[in-house]
């Protein structure tokens, strides 16, 4: 069984109470039904509880901050003393500060964070690595990371990003499909490599790109539409962020469980995706054109590498990994 929670006294004891932004296509909102399955879960969003308090204009940037991170806080030791959960599990867990936590810890639940970023930068998020450092299991999605927190956190552990068969099911290679589809937030060097592709059917989305790009290129597309892209798209480019360098993104699985050819720079930290076999490896602008139009004129291997890629990845769906999630927490 699944709850809101609202404020109100509950009844419930033990299971997970699963902290964050649960909107439509949060990574909560997608993790939630492999927890749910696991074990009876509560799910509260204080961030959201605590802007409506706070307001926008009221107060300056920091301060706002700040007196949300201490009204967020306070709701979840508020539901942590109403509920009696086993555990907390902390979906990044913005807001949320390490001496809220430290409380929580204090009632006797253990708390759990998977941080899906980089917990050593300080923009947005500013209070990511102690917020990790504070509890019970800090779980980051590549090993390069967890390795940077082992020395300070209690427990660190390691979830690769997964993808949702909601919004990105399996679709077969091949067939019909046309074009390049490249989908995530614009950035200089992003554009540096992408204006390779020149000439060639590049279909480009996300954040910026409109405002910023010579190459054109639309506003975000999310949810089943990004899912339809890819599944009409030949290739798939894959264009790491430097915290993602060497490793995977959200995007390595949604690109090969939509059946598309996953073009992507070097990385084996947290995918199962290998150069050659599963994907196709580029290191320049100049040799991302170059795999690109071998591909395009070789539609039959593409197809062939990119149905090895869907078969090493299909398993791996955010339902699965909230069941994993679970599971670290204590809960099952």
């Amino acid at each position: 069984m699944t709850r809101t929670f609202s404020g109100i006294a509950a009844e419930s004891r033990g299971g997970i109470l699963l902290v964050g932004e649960d909107a439509p296509g949060a990574l909560l909102s997608s993790l939630r039904p492999g927890i749910e399955a696991a074990a009876p879960t509560t799910v509260l969003n204080p961030l959201a509880a605590a802007r409506e308090l706070i307001g926008v204009q009221r107060f300056g940037a920091a301060v706002r901050r700040r007196l949300i991170a201490r009204h967020a806080g306070e709701r979840l030791i508020e539901a942590v003393q109403q509920l009696r959960p086993d555990a907390v599990v902390l979906i990044k867990g913005r807001a949320i500060d390490a001496d809220a936590i430290d409380r929580v810890r204090s009632l006797g639940t253990r708390v759990l964070c998977y941080y899906p970023d980089n917990p050593a930068w300080r923009g947005a998020d500013s209070g990511a690595r102690e917020r990790l450092i504070a509890c019970d299991t800090a779980v980051l999605w590549s090993a390069r990371q967890a390795d940077l927190l082992t020395a300070e956190a209690r427990n660190v552990a390691v979830l690769p990003f997964g993808y949702d068969a909601n919004w990105f099911p399996l679709a077969s290679p091949g067939g019909d499909r046309s074009g390049i589809a490249f989908l995530g937030t614009w950035s200089p060097r992003r554009e540096r490599f992408l204006s390779a592709l020149e000439g060639l059917p590049l279909t480009i989305a996300g954040t910026g790109w409109r405002d910023n790009s010579s190459l054109g290129g639309g506003d975000p597309i999310v949810e089943d539409g990004a899912g339809a892209v890819l599944r009409s798209s030949a290739i798939g480019i894959n264009l790491l962020h430097p915290q993602c360098a060497g490793a995977h993104n959200m995007r390595t699985r949604e690109i090969s469980a939509c059946g598309a050819l996953q073009i992507t720079e070097p990385g084996t930290d947290g995918t199962p995706l290998l150069d050659g076999e599963s994907c196709l490896w580029f290191r320049s602008p100049a040799e991302l054109r170059a795999t690109v139009e071998a591909a395009l004129n070789d539609p039959v291997g593409s197809s062939e590498i990119a149905r090895k890629a869907q078969f090493a990845i299909a398993e791996d769906t955010y339902v699965a990994r909230g069941r994993d999630l679970a599971a670290l927490a204590g809960a099952i």
